[in-house]
This record gives C-alpha cells, structure tokens and sequence, in this order.
C-alpha cells in the first residue's frame, strides 16, 4: 500500500473516535516512532505511523470543527 492508500485506511479507522480517543491514539503513535527511531524513513512501517498521525490530526480538526 502507498501512502495515499494507507491514509484512506486510517481515516476510516478514526472516524468515530472522540477528542480523548484522538489524544491517546496520537501520543501512541509519537511514543512508536520514538522507539522505533533507527527506521528508515521509507520503512512500511515508519509511513503507516505517519499516515496515522495525519489521519488523527484531521480527524482532530473535523472533531474541533463541529464534524
């Protein structure tokens, strides 16, 4: 999968998480990629993380938006 596709995915994962839930699934994915620091960049696994902070974040910004 690229990145597109995995971040598609991750929208999906979240869309029915509430601020809180946002807050912790975002601190887990910082506290992954500070563990697993010695990732390339273009590792799966390294671009499955940042897709789920992207898809986090908007989600955040829908939540604070009234969506």
């Amino acid at each position: 999968m690229n990145y597109g596709q995995l971040r598609e995915t991750c929208v999906n994962k979240f869309k029915g998480y509430d601020s809180n839930m946002c807050s912790r699934a975002l601190q887990d994915c910082h506290t992954t990629l500070q563990l697993n620091n010695h990732l390339p960049t273009d590792d799966p696994y390294y671009i499955k993380l940042w897709a789920e902070i992207d898809a986090i974040r908007e989600r955040q910004f829908k939540l604070s938006k009234g969506h």
